[in-house]
C-alpha cells in the first residue's frame, strides 16, 4: 500500500497541576458528532452545521476568540482552559495527546511527555538512546523535520518494540485519559509501513504499533473517543482500524499530500468520524475557495467536522469565517449530485459543493449567499468553490 510520508508539527504544550481537577462530563461522542445520526441540540446561540474543529489548537486563540469549536485536539487541557472553551461550546469534545511512535528533539516537549507519564509514579520515566530506532550505521532514524527556516529540530522514530518505551507512552496516554476534562485523546503520526527499511521491516513496525495501540485501548477505561492523524486518507492507517473511532486528514485539497474532493467523500464511507483539515499549504494566503469547498464537502455528511490553519508546518490559529456561523440547523435529506455538483438540504438551507466544474442554480424562491451577502434567485459557483446558501425571512 503506497505511503505518503505525513506532516505535522508538535506544538509544544504545558499544563498546570494534574491533580484536583474539576469534574466535567465526558461521553464518547456528543449527538452532533454521531456518524449514524443526525445532530439533535444545539449550541447557544448557533445552530448546529457546520461542525468545525481545531487541530493542535493554539489554545490562547481559541478561548480569547470565544467561539462555538465542536472539537479542540491539543497536547493537554488544564481544567481552566476546559472550562473556559466549554462556556462557549457546552457540547465540544477536548482531545489531547502526542504521538506513540516518534519523539521531538525538543526539551521543553520531552518534559512535558515523560511529566505527564510519570504522573503519580515514585520514579520518573526518562527517554533513553536506546529506545530510538537506529540504522546499521547506529544513526537514529529521523523523519526529516527539522528546519532552520522554520524553527524546528528533528524529530525520531523511536523503536516500537522497546518495553521501556511502551511502558512510557502507554502511561501518558493513560494519564491523559484519567483527565476528567479530556474527552479523547489524539495520536499524531500514524503510520502502517516503515520509512527504514533498513531499520525495521513494514510487519514489525505494524505489529510494534499495533500492540502500542491495544495497551493504550486497555487503559481507556471509559471508552473515550480516539482519533488518529491518517495524514493523507485511512488507506494510510487501517491498519489500526480496530482502535480508534476516527480520523483526521492533514493538508485535505492541499498540494503536499494532493488529496481530491472525491478522496474526501470516500473518506466518509468508511463510518468512522472524519476531520477535514484544509490548510494554505504553509503559506499563510488564504484561499478562500478551497476553504469553501471543504466546509461544504464535510456539510455532506453526518460524521465530518472540518478545520482550515494555516498548515502542516504551524496547526491551530483560531481562524472564523462567517461561512462557521451560518447556522444551517439540521440536514433534511441525504446528499445528491446533480451536474457533476453536490448538494444537500438543511432546515434554514442548503450547500452545494462544486470541485470539478461551474455551477449555475435558478432557485423558486429568494435565499442568501452566506459569502457575499448578495440575495437572489440565480446563483454562480466557480470551479473549485463550494457555498452555503440560507432562506431570506
Amino acid at each position: 500500500m503506497k505511503i505518503t510520508a505525513i506532516i505535522c508539527i508538535f506544538a509544544f504544550y504545558f499544563f498546570t497541576s494534574l491533580t484536583g481537577c474539576q469534574q466535567i462530563e465526558s461521553t464518547k461522542l456528543s449527538p452532533a458528532l454521531q456518524s449514524t445520526s443526525s445532530p439533535t441540540t444545539s449550541q447557544p446561540g448557533r445552530e448546529k452545521h457546520p461542525l468545525i474543529a481545531s487541530w493542535l489548537a493554539k489554545k490562547d486563540e481559541i478561548i480569547a476568540s470565544r467561539k462555538p469549536y465542536d472539537m479542540v485536539m491539543s497536547g493537554w487541557f488544564t481544567p481552566e482552559e476546559a472550562h473556559q472553551i466549554k462556556s462557549h461550546s457546552p457540547e465540544a469534545r477536548l482531545l489531547a495527546g502526542l504521538t506513540v511512535n516518534w519523539v521531538w528533539n525538543n526539551p521543553d516537549w520531552i518534559s512535558f511527555l515523560t511529566t505527564v507519564a510519570g504522573h503519580g509514579r515514585e520514579t520518573s520515566f526518562i527517554i533513553t538512546e536506546d529506545m530510538y530506532l537506529k540504522k546499521p550505521n547506529g544513526e537514529r532514524c529521523a523523519f526529516g523535520w527539522a528546519s532552520k527556516e522554520w524553527g524546528h529540530e528533528e524529530i525520531y522514530a523511536i523503536d516500537p518494540a522497546n518495553p521501556e518505551w511502551v511502558g512510557l507512552v502507554t502511561s501518558f496516554y493513560k494519564n491523559v485519559l484519567e483527565q476528567p476534562q479530556h474527552d479523547g485523546i489524539i495520536i499524531d503520526m500514524v503510520l502502517e509501513k516503515s520509512l527504514f527499511p533498513d531499520a525495521i521491516s513494514d510487519r514489525e513496525w505494524v505489529d510494534s504499533t499495533e500492540r502500542i495501540m491495544a495497551a493504550i485501548k486497555e487503559v481507556n477505561t471509559t471508552d473515550k473517543l480516539v482519533i488518529f492523524n491518517a495524514g493523507r486518507d485511512f488507506s494510510e492507517i487501517d491498519a489500526y482500524a480496530e482502535y480508534m473511532d476516527g480520523f483526521l486528514m492533514e493538508n485535505f485539497l492541499g498540494k503536499q499530500l494532493k488529496t481530491t474532493f472525491e478522496d474526501g467523500l470516500k473518506a466518509a464511507e468508511t463510518g468512522f468520524l472524519v476531520v477535514y483539515a484544509v490548510d494554505t499549504d504553509d503559506t499563510g494566503r488564504q484561499d478562500m475557495d478551497r476553504m469553501r469547498l471543504g466546509l461544504t464537502l464535510s456539510l455532506l455528511n453526518n460524521n465530518t467536522l472540518f478545520t482550515y490553519d494555516f498548515g502542516p508546518r504551524e496547526h491551530g490559529q483560531a481562524w472564523w469565517f462567517p461561512e462557521y456561523d451560518a447556522g444551517l440547523g439540521e440536514p433534511v435529506g441525504n446528499y445528491y449530485l446533480k451536474d457533476e455538483a453536490y448538494y444537500r438540504e438543511f432546515e434554514t438551507g442548503f450547500v452545494v459543493a462544486s470541485p470539478n466544474r461551474e455551477t449555475a442554480i435558478a432557485l423558486d424562491e429568494e435565499h442568501i449567499d452566506v459569502t457575499s451577502g448578495e440575495r437572489s434567485r440565480i446563483f454562480h459557483i466557480e470551479k473549485g468553490d463550494g457555498r452555503i446558501y440560507v432562506k431570506t425571512e
